[in-house]
């Protein structure tokens, strides 16, 4: 990568002398913007431009060089790639479209090049990109002339698959007065994905915040994980959010955890700051660009009173705790304030202090007496008071950085005033109330969800010993994709998932020898393939007190088998019939991005209306299932309400667990729904289950 954003020598690719030529425009920003290696010109003619001469063969220029920079007919792109690799070069940037986004012709081109790239060890980005920036070494391959004042140099870095919303995060951090480090248009990826990019941008040290506009997740376990393992914030602008899946779900469990709520969850799982807008871009990015918020207490200094009300009410959204000030503050501040008696409350209205100096001198002294873990400072001035405005900042910048406490500046003021102070602070400042604490609350977030990441104890579970092989066995003796409820019943056995008392019989007499034997009422369950949803065709009879009306309930599903054109069960499962409890979904699938998704919820027949569900990525701890629990709407029926008493949560943890492993273990399961799980005052049984396996 350092060869990609830090290349000694470097080519560019389909250059001529035209002044609308695309690749000159590439050669002319980059030595506007500084770039001191050794620079060749190639293209199709030889001749004369930007002071150097253009080459018309690969032969001329000197071997080895570090990268290349290609912008020509995406038919010619091969050949050249392989007289590039042939002459030593093994680094690319492929900007020429007309690939896989183009057409099927396109889509050959592109896997021929890939195949060129493997015969000689090249790296290659794009193509169908705008290339690279890296303000630190003068690099800018954008292939529309640049003005070098119109990207600011910084410490945040983009990974983009559009190279419009390249330009436009660009635009944005500037006006914000934030800057890039480095940017890359990952383009059609035929070679280096986001998770190449993300392990290098982690470790850069020019780099403090990593952005990336995402419209697809291909790698989404190896984009977490490394996220996990990621000292700095990471923000991602996913879009696509409306495409509906190709496949039909098979289960609850795949229509409730569709692609939004898994990438959601996984980010929240994973520490990754999701922004919905290019506005929350920026927002984030300044929250991060702020030393971190490492508590949940938040100081309010407020020069209007409203404007301190929306303060108060920003934080309880957010979930911020705005403790009282210390009599020894208050004390501090009482020689600014017109008044003799200073209300203790937090937000502290400074409306009655006309001396602005007392701004730097207030903050600092709750920096030292420890009062907040984030401080908010509210500032609204005219034009007559800029000059005390602007030096109240620069020393609440100094007290920030020296201090290492993050404080957020909202300033209100006058438009042209504001964007002074964004281009020449040097530091975050907010326009909105409700900005300034969203960035705060970003932060707080991130650092506490790395902090339970790098914590949290390895949970111990003690399965039997037999589990995997049991479990392996049960599927290998498969009929179908879809698991018979008596083998998914099985599967969930030999994890020790609780199930409720059980038996397969083939007719009424040992259907009524299982029932004597299990204990009246039971329930009757037809086992058929044909079969997705039972209640949906009525293969399921419940609360049975007697024989005579187990036959009769068999001979009816029979016939409600017959009238909707199916084949009549030749196996039923016999359970016994269990009353009150509060029904659970507990489920899992392996997406083809993130792997093994576990979710959690509100279950029986209203799963999908109620759609009240957590999900997280397997393997997870037993403080992660404690989370999930927390997350659902429903979490009060699970403590107990009007005399009810509370579910046994640590049966449902423990259940979750084991399916987290079984997920784990097993990789030919592709769905799981137990549902409905039952969950008791004491214990949890699981009544029925649903198992899908690859194809």
């Amino acid at each position: 990568m350092n060869q990609i954003f830090y290349p000694r020598s470097l080519v560019v690719v389909g250059v001529s002398d035209k002044a609308d030529n695309l690749a000159r425009h590439i050669a002319n920003n980059l030595i506007e913007f500084g770039y001191q290696g050794e620079l060749y010109l190639l293209g199709r003619n030889e001749g004369y431009t930007l002071d150097r001469p253009i080459y018309n063969s690969v032969k001329q220029l000197p071997a080895g060089l570090d990268l290349a920079i290609i912008l020509t007919p995406a038919e010619t792109v091969p050949g050249l790639l392989d007289e590039l690799g042939a002459h030593g070069i093994r680094y690319a940037v492929i900007e020429s479209a007309g690939f896989s986004e183009f057409s099927e012709e396109g889509a050959k081109l592109e896997k021929k090049i890939h195949q060129i790239a493997q015969k000689w060890g090249m790296r290659l980005i794009g193509p169908n990109c705008i290339g690279i920036i890296c303000t630190e070494s003068g690099i800018c391959t954008i292939f529309v002339p640049t003005d070098p004042q119109e990207i600011r140099p910084g410490t945040i870095s983009l990974v983009s698959q559009s190279g419009g919303v390249v330009l436009t995060c660009i635009d944005m951090l500037a006006a914000a007065g934030l800057g890039i480090s480095k940017s890359v248009s990952v383009g059609n990826k035929v070679d280096l994905k986001e998770s190449d990019y993300l392990a290098y941008l982690v470790n850069d040290p020019a780099t403090q915040v990593i952005l990336l506009y995402l419209e697809s997740i291909v790698e989404g376990r190896q984009l977490v994980e490394l996220a996990a393992q990621s000292p700095k914030p990471i923000i991602v602008y996913k879009s696509n959010t409306s495409q509906a899946s190709a496949k039909i779900a098979q289960s609850h469990t795949a229509a409730l955890a569709n692609d939004e709520g898994i990438v959601n969850a996984a980010f929240r799982q994973f520490g990754i700051t999701r922004a919905m807008t290019f506005r929350e871009m920026m927002i984030y990015s300044k929250g991060f660009v702020l030393p971190p918020v490492r508590g949940n207490r938040l100081a309010v200094f407020s020069r209007s009173g409203g404007h301190a009300i929306i303060a108060v009410d920003c934080a309880s959204q957010f979930g911020f705790e705005l403790p009282p000030y210390s009599d020894e503050l208050i004390e501090k501040a009482q020689p600014f304030f017109r008044v003799n008696v200073i209300e203790r409350m937090n937000p502290l209205d400074l409306g009655t202090v006309f001396n602005f100096e007392a701004y730097p001198v207030l903050i600092e002294e709750a920096i030292r007496l420890n009062q907040a873990d984030a401080i908010l400072l509210i500032f609204n001035y005219r034009r007559e008071t800029i000059p005390i405005a602007r030096e109240v900042a620069e020393k609440i910048k100094s007290l920030s950085q020296q201090h290492h406490i993050p404080v957020a500046l909202c300033y209100f003021t006058e438009t042209s005033e504001f964007n002074y102070l964004e281009q020449n602070l040097g530091f975050p400042i907010f326009s909105e109330v409700y900005e300034a604490i969203q960035a705060l609350a970003a932060s707080r977030d991130h650092y506490r969800r790395l902090e339970l990441l790098r914590t949290a104890p390895t949970s111990a579970l003690f399965l039997p010993n037999d589990a995997q092989s049991k479990a392996h066995w049960v599927i290998s003796r498969k009929s179908s994709a879809l698991l018979a409820l008596d083998q998914a019943m099985q599967v969930c056995e030999s994890y020790g998932l609780p199930v409720a008392p059980w038996a397969k019989v083939y007719n009424l007499s040992q259907a009524v020898e299982v029932s004597a034997r299990i204990g009246y009422p039971v329930v009757v369950k037809a086992i058929s393939e044909q079969v997705t949803h039972k209640t949906d065709v009525g293969a399921v009879a419940l609360n049975i007190p007697d024989q005579v009306l187990l036959a009769s309930a068999m001979l009816e599903m029979e016939q409600r088998f017959s009238q909707q054109g199916l084949e009549p069960p030749e196996q039923f499962l016999i359970q016994k019939m269990l009353n009150g409890g509060r029904e659970m979904i507990l489920g899992a699938k392996r997406d083809p991005s993130f792997g093994p998704v576990l979710l959690l919820g509100l279950g029986g027949i209203y799963a999908e209306a109620l759609q009240d569900i957590a999900i997280r990525l397997a393997p997870v701890s037993r403080a992660d299932v404690e989370e999930m629990l927390n997350e659902l709407r429903g979490a009060r029926l699970l403590r107990g309400i009007r005399g009810q008493p509370p579910a046994d949560r640590a049966a449902l943890v423990d259940a979750m667990l084991r399916l987290s492993q079984l997920m784990m273990d097993c990789e030919e399961i592709l769905e799981i729904d137990l549902n409905p799980a039952l969950v008791f005052e004491h214990g949890l049984q699981i009544v029925d289950a649903r198992i899908v396996l690859k194809t």
